[in-house]
């Protein structure tokens, strides 16, 4: 019954007149992220096998589409982003002067609406939404495909405080046929608040892709020299958004260790809505001398490489793809407890994993910076190998989207 479906939906090669698998994918905009990042290399490796993948994203100009596969049909809903500046304006002044971006999104909308239509008639073996917070409307309504499918990438207990995006997936539910979660502590988080997911919920750990990772951090020059002997350079790449990151905790955290006299220089790789306010911060702290941001890194293999430790201090995430990458370079890593950090590293073998505590935090960080033999003992501790098989995680996919799952029409 399998074949059946692959040979009804699938795409035929008109040159080698062959059938191939096709997969559509929906994201919002594509802009720097962990989520992307994930994302861009599983799209890389599945064109690889030779799937036929479209890529619609709801918005264009994402900062990170020169890097989607050329193989991948890029299709962007609307082309541009424009409203917000009418949403952020205040008073009816305000409101009156930036009437042209709104009349801007609604004919983006349109636009929208009308690069629709073609997908009633296109047929794929899967679709798929990459982000769980994107509407599925598009996805379950408009896209014919043989299996859906929605990823679940954090811990929705963190993720999601309000329940809006809980409620959205629990509407979705019967219109989805599997829940494709990157951890296991998401996954346990999905049907906690999701029950409708119960039986439609799998464990796919993201894509590595470790051997293009180790060839990036030869490629160029760390962003940053190395200081004096003695000074230890910690690194964190991050999007820069307080409320998942937590930022100014970051902050505080680098001032006590200056006050506690170590010797190191914390650097931050990334962009994001906090900028502004994670700089004020460091100046407000005096810690300008020992904390200094990046910016976004189109390749962040080389400040990986050229660091002693690797900070991740989130609030929450869903499976760290900062800890995958800092692991694959054998990199030692502290890391604040969040969602599926007991699947990537063990306490004090491969990394320090601590309590979402700031004393907890400075104090396992004095403790690295001042320990190089502790250092090189979790540089040396290894990964797990379900973590880094990425042959095993592309047949689960590929079974997934070719499965007996339900059919919608």
């Amino acid at each position: 019954m399998a074949q059946a479906g692959v040979a009804r939906f699938s795409q035929v090669d008109a040159f080698k007149g062959k059938i191939m698998k096709s997969v559509l994918f929906h994201y919002p905009i594509l802009n720097v992220g962990g989520a992307e990042k994930s994302s861009m290399r599983m799209i890389h490796a599945l064109c690889d096998r030779g799937w036929d993948v479209t890529l619609v994203l709801t918005t264009g100009g994402g900062a990170m589409e020169p890097e989607v596969d050329p193989r991948v049909k890029l299709v962007r809903l609307r082309p541009r982003a424009l409203g917000l500046r009418f949403a952020k304006a205040r008073g009816l002044g305000g409101k009156l002067l930036t009437l042209p971006d709104l009349m801007g999104y609604g004919a983006m909308r349109l636009i929208g609406a009308l690069r629709m239509l073609p997908f009633r008639f296109r047929r794929y073996d899967a679709a798929a939404v990459l982000l769980m917070g994107t509407p599925s409307d598009f996805v379950r309504k408009t896209v014919r495909a043989r299996t859906r499918a929605i990823w679940i990438r954090n811990d929705l207990s963190g993720a999601d405080p309000t329940g809006r995006v809980a409620k959205a997936l629990r509407n979705a539910a019967s219109g989805i046929d599997h829940f494709i979660c990157v951890s296991e502590v998401s996954r346990k988080s999905l049907v906690q608040v999701v029950p409708e997911a119960g039986g439609k919920d799998v464990v796919v750990y993201n894509i590595l892709d470790a051997a293009k990772m180790r060839s990036q951090a030869d490629l160029e020059p760390a962003p940053f020299d190395h200081g004096p002997d003695g000074e230890v350079t910690i690194l964190s790449v991050c999007r820069l958004s307080d409320r998942a990151k937590g930022l100014f905790r970051m902050a505080r955290v680098c001032a006590a260790l200056k006050r506690k006299g170590h010797r190191y220089h914390w650097y931050i790789g990334g962009e994001g809505s906090d900028r502004a306010g994670l700089e004020a911060e460091i100046d407000a702290l005096g810690i300008g001398d020992c904390m200094t941001l990046l910016g976004s890194l189109k390749n962040p293999f080389p400040a990986y490489r050229a660091a002693d430790i690797v900070a991740m201090l989130s609030n929450y995430e869903g499976l760290c793809g900062v800890v995958n990458e800092a692991r694959v370079l054998e990199k030692p890593i502290i890391a604040t407890r969040v969602s599926g950090i007991d699947e990537q590293l063990t306490h004090g073998i491969n990394g320090l994993v601590v309590d979402q505590d700031e004393e907890a935090i400075v104090a396992s960080l004095s403790q690295l910076i001042t320990d190089k033999a502790l250092r090189e003992k979790l540089a040396k501790g290894g990964y797990p190998a379900a973590l880094q098989d990425d042959s095993a995680k592309l047949d689960r996919l590929e079974s997934l989207f070719l499965g007996n799952g339900s059919q919608h029409e």
